[in-house]
């Protein structure tokens, strides 16, 4: 078989019709499509929960006073913890983690 010349530019030019006809598509499609921007609407009970949820990440989880009242008997040697008291606590925390 023999390829001519004529036969090489006339599927030189089909293919480039087609890649033509193909771009063009391509560049309307491009033009048609709209891109939206996702929406999140809250109803009014979650925004009052994200606002009180906001007032508590705010609250300190430290007892300031608390611990400046304990350091301070600490440092002077007079904070004292009865070891019933320790022993209850520990036997009470046992009993509620068997029971789940």
């Amino acid at each position: 078989m023999i390829i001519s010349g004529k036969q090489i530019q006339s599927v030189v030019k089909t293919y480039a019709e087609m890649n033509k006809a193909t771009k063009n598509k391509t560049e309307q499609t491009e033009f048609k499509t709209v891109q939206k921007q996702d929406e999140v609407i809250l109803s009014s009970g979650a925004q009052e929960f994200g606002q009180i949820l906001q007032g508590l990440k705010d609250v300190s989880d430290v007892r300031e006073d608390k611990v400046k009242e304990l350091s301070g008997r600490v440092d002077d040697g007079t904070y004292y913890v009865d070891a019933n008291d320790i022993a209850d606590k520990m036997i009470g925390r046992t009993l509620v983690d068997s029971l789940k």
